[in-house]
């Protein structure tokens, strides 16, 4: 009884929270532009950070952080498990994301991730890539970097699946070192393992599966920042290098016991 009562209050403070945050980011949108566009991006980038550590908070995440993120402007890469993974990463990044196009018809994320100045992409149309190349170089500045999933699909956590190197041009081509990011999830309950209530993947349905989610006491994430970025003007060797960083630095989603 107490899992649902839990969930039930963290599941109306999460819908309450990130309207706010979204409603703050959209008046900020509309009004900081007449005095600069960097107060605006600035706005923005506190305004998140914001949300997303009172957020771990409120779905007991537990954030352990190996490394050193990095400043502004900047490309970095990681694996992807959930949509969890946007959390502890918007702690700690000023950074918009790059995401799937799908997001985009969701009830409430859709116009909210809209909002938040998230880059959507139809990655079944190659000629979206081109498009897509082209607002990364409009938005990294020296208030905010980009971050991609280059997997293109969240994972079970089993292994870090082929980084897509086409993505890649963008830094390959203006010779952009890109920095990466491994992230990882344990949960204390063996009945309700990270790699089934954590990750995200496969035919899983959001609302069940962020149930679910909720309902855990606590549960624990570990990101590792790269040591250095990775160079290269050859977007398949850049995606072959930055796969074989993050996958050393991976960590397979195991069930260990989380401080409470």
């Amino acid at each position: 009884m107490i899992k649902y009562i839990r969930a039930s209050i963290r599941l109306v403070l999460f819908f309450a929270v990130s309207l706010m945050t979204v409603l703050l980011v959209a008046a900020g949108n509309i009004l900081l532009p007449f005095i600069s566009r960097n107060w605006a991006v600035r706005w923005k980038n506190n305004i998140i950070k914001r949300w997303a550590w009172i957020t771990g908070y409120l779905i007991g995440l537990n954030l352990t952080v190996n490394g050193s993120p990095p400043n502004p402007p900047f490309f970095l890469v990681s694996n992807h498990l959930s949509y969890v993974d946007v959390i502890p990463l918007w702690r700690y990044l000023n950074a918009t994301f790059i995401a799937k196009s799908e997001i985009k018809s969701w009830p409430f994320f859709g116009w909210g991730t809209k909002v938040l100045g998230v880059l959507f992409i139809d990655r079944e149309l190659k000629r979206d890539v081109k498009r897509m190349n082209s607002q990364i170089s409009d938005v990294i500045s020296k208030q905010q970097g980009v971050l991609l999933f280059p997997e293109g699909t969240s994972t079970k956590g089993a292994a870090v699946n082929t980084f897509n190197a086409s993505l890649l041009q963008y830094p390959a081509k203006v010779k952009m070192p890109v920095h990466y990011a491994t992230i990882t999830y344990k949960t204390s309950n063996p009945a309700k393992p990270a790699s089934l209530n954590v990750c995200w993947w496969g035919d899983m349905e959001f609302l069940p599966h962020f149930w679910e989610l909720l309902k855990l006491k606590s549960f624990k994430a570990t990101i590792t920042f790269g040591r250095q970025p990775i160079s290269s003007t050859d977007r398949k060797k850049l995606a072959e290098d930055l796969k074989q960083e993050v996958s050393r630095n991976f960590s397979p989603v195991t069930i260990e016991e989380v401080p409470q």
